[in-house]
């Protein structure tokens, strides 16, 4: 390794010692024909940023021409540069898609910009390898076969960050993101729920939206916390949190950054505020001894996405050749033979290991491809997101950035991951003894109260599962005078729809809008409505209500959003509080107006609501997410543009249809191991009896 980097060095020392301006290394060979793709490259060209994404198609173009010196032919990238920060994205979408001389697009440093991009690019064909990491993304558009993410998701990024924490002996952290924006949202998302599994305390989530993050970092600098994760949607975030944390004296806790605090612009637009920003981001492989080289022929240190840009790059300069070698084959299933091969390892991502690659493929071979950001190894399904990432523990002094630690994530399927569930934990899970002795009188009746609260295209995923719940009780014997209905009704026939009359939970799945009963509009309700409904007293504007008494068993379906320590209704954000909802129950209880109630309430931060609601005899409430962590979207629909379920109520489904006899036990398992990235919860079991012995049959089967 040491003697290649001595001859790369050399060389291009010698090139740039030759007259070489503007970090052009390059000349194409003389006489020798190139192959020329025309790749856009999408990335933010302010502070300095442009000098980056210069060199590393610099670097790469020697590099290429290293790597075909053996072949009769070349291959030539001509880089298109076109500014993130700018642009307007979605017009650059558009033209970029309906251009035939588009290989490839690289770009979306953050990850909404990447979100635009892929929204149009990965629907219309187009091959999109991408620096952004939010979660979100990758469950969106792998689907689509177009996407290419050349690092894990935040996911990872956010367990690095608090496995720091766990290594520096803290017990105790909070969150400081921007809980609007898709690069802060996937740390939101996962924040909470791994920090539980490895056994530290969470005492504030500092969410913020807009612009304005005062508030969120004077509060999360007088936490009292040992550690605060900070992931800042821009640098002049950094700025304010860091002043707030400096002007909370010694007692303050620790901060540790994520990826938005490295990278020369930092440092530029900071100066010396930087010193002492601490945390970890994505980079080289320490081995392939790629940024040792940047900094050796460039006098300056790597930003962030620097060898994944270069490894983007030099995929498509293989993935050129092996189209060549192969005509019949798409960019996309080029791209999944290279990255598939395990023939032999070939070095990395210097000339003459690219040569050793060129050549493998043209005799036939298929090599192990290894770049700058290390082996690239994708998922073996949809070919999406790379497996393995080298996070670096960054730390400014003096200046400059010092690496203090390399950490690597646990080489599993990340993208299955967020499809399927990892390593789960048997000790998070509840554990339920007998349960109290509890006589319950006769069945003689069915309610269900199946709520929707909130409204908009974006939020088609809310009213599907609230129809989807509503169709499976009518297929159980549930009629229309014993269910309640309460929703937006504004999706069916939106004009974003093009089957109007038509929602689905699932690609290809039945249409849940068909022959539906609404009883309610959400507009014309208020919590308070829905409290009179619940407990059964009819007002002007609650005409139907559950009409209940000691031998009915209700059930309460609800979907929204939620903050911790409320449930939204549409517009209000705080519309139903933990003390409102105890207040219906209790008034329910009161009256005799059920024999069991068993609620499931699929929104964020949902246990903070029913975590008070405990003491009930004969209820029993399942949320899907504890006190301090969001639920997730499930099934996302690239055509629409929309999520289509909720992990929590497509689980919840599943096992109810045809399946209603399973234990009240065993739906909390299945629940929990298959609610990825929330901790299902079950609250008031020790007041409803044995969940081994009772089951859903109960509640569900009419017939």
């Amino acid at each position: 390794m040491k003697h290649k980097l001595l001859m790369l060095i050399s060389c291009l020392l010698c090139v740039l010692a030759a007259g070489c301006n503007d970090d052009k290394l390059h000349e194409e060979p003389d006489g020798k024909p190139a192959i020329e793709k025309t790749v856009a490259v999408v990335l933010p060209m302010e502070n300095g940023l442009s000098d980056h994404w210069n060199r590393i198609f610099t670097m790469l173009s020697y590099n290429i021409d290293q790597a075909f010196s053996d072949q009769e032919k070349s291959v030539k990238l001509n880089i298109e540069y076109h500014d993130e920060s700018t642009e307007n994205l979605e017009e650059l979408a558009e033209r970029l898609a309906a251009r035939d001389d588009i290989y490839a697009v690289i770009g979306g440093l953050y990850s909404t910009s990447a979100k635009t991009l892929a929204a149009t690019l990965c629907r219309t064909g187009v091959t999109f390898m991408t620096l952004a990491t939010t979660e979100e993304l990758v469950r969106a558009f792998a689907s689509t076969g177009n996407l290419w993410a050349m690092t894990e998701t935040d996911i990872t990024q956010s367990e690095v960050l608090l496995s720091k924490v766990v290594n520096y002996g803290g017990h105790s952290v909070a969150l400081i993101a921007n809980g609007n924006d898709d690069y802060g949202k996937t740390f939101v998302d996962w924040f909470a729920f791994q920090a539980n599994e490895l056994g530290l305390q969470v005492n504030g989530l500092y969410t913020y939206t807009g612009t304005d993050i005062s508030e969120s970092a004077t509060n999360a600098a007088e936490s009292g916390v040992d550690y605060v994760i900070c992931i800042p949607s821009h640098i002049e975030d950094i700025e304010l949190i860091v002043d707030k944390f400096n002007g909370a004296g010694a007692n303050a806790p620790r901060l540790l950054f994520s990826d938005m605090g490295y990278g020369s612009d930092v440092i530029k637009q900071l100066g010396q505020k930087a010193e002492g920003i601490e945390g970890v981001c994505f980079g080289a492989d320490p081995e392939t001894g790629f940024d040792v080289s940047y900094r050796t022929f460039f006098g300056t240190d790597p930003t962030v996405g620097t060898a994944q840009l270069y490894d983007a790059g030099m995929l498509l300069a293989y993935a050129i050749w092996y189209q060549e070698l192969h005509p019949d084959m798409t960019l996309c299933d080029s791209l999944r033979k290279i990255v598939d091969g395990r023939d032999f390892n070939m070095g990395s991502w210097m000339g003459e290991d690219m040569r050793n690659v060129v050549n493998a493929l043209s005799s036939g071979d298929q090599p192990y491809v290894r770049g700058a950001s290390g082996w690239l190894d994708f998922d073996s399904k949809v070919y999406t997101n790379v497996l393995s990432t080298t996070y670096y523990n960054y730390k400014v002094y003096d200046g400059r950035y010092i690496i203090l630690d390399y950490n690597t994530a646990d080489g599993g399927n990340r993208t299955d991951a967020t499809l399927a569930g990892w390593n789960w934990k048997a000790t998070q899970m509840q554990e339920f003894g007998a349960g109290a002795s509890i006589s319950y009188g006769q069945l003689t009746g069915h309610q269900a109260l199946i709520v929707a609260t909130s409204s908009g295209w974006s939020n088609y995923r809310h009213q599907a599962d609230a129809l989807a719940m509503y169709q499976l009780l009518k297929e159980h014997g549930y009629t229309d005078d014993n269910i309640i209905l309460i929703v937006a009704d504004d999706i069916a026939n939106h004009s974003n729809n093009p089957e109007k009359g038509v929602i689905r939970i699932k690609h290809g799945g039945e249409n849940v809008y068909a022959d539906v009963h609404i009883d309610y509009l959400l507009k014309d309700l208020s919590p308070d409505d829905f409290c009179n409904i619940l407990t059964g007293k009819q007002t002007a504007k609650t005409p139907t209500v559950i009409e209940g008494d000691e031998g009915t068993n209700i059930l309460l379906f609800w979907s929204g959003h939620g903050f911790p320590g409320a449930l939204c209704w549409d517009e209000l954000a705080r519309g139903m509080t933990p003390e409102m909802m105890q207040n219906a129950l209790s008034q329910l209880h009161a009256k005799n107006g059920y024999r069991k109630l068993a609620a499931f309430v699929e929104t964020c931060y949902s246990g903070s609501i029913f975590e008070q609601c405990v003491g009930f005899p004969g209820m029993i409430f399942y949320t899907a997410a504890n006190p301090n962590e969001t639920s997730k979207a499930d099934v996302f629909n690239t055509d629409l543009g929309v999520w289509m379920s909720n992990r929590f109520t497509s689980t919840l489904l599943e096992n109810l249809t045809n399946k209603s006899v399973i234990s009240m036990r065993d739906l909390y398992n299945r629940l929990f191991i298959n609610t990825v990235g929330s901790h299902v919860m079950v609250y008031n079991a020790e007041n409803y009896g044995n969940l081994y012995n009772y089951s859903m049959d109960e509640f569900i089967n009419l017939n």
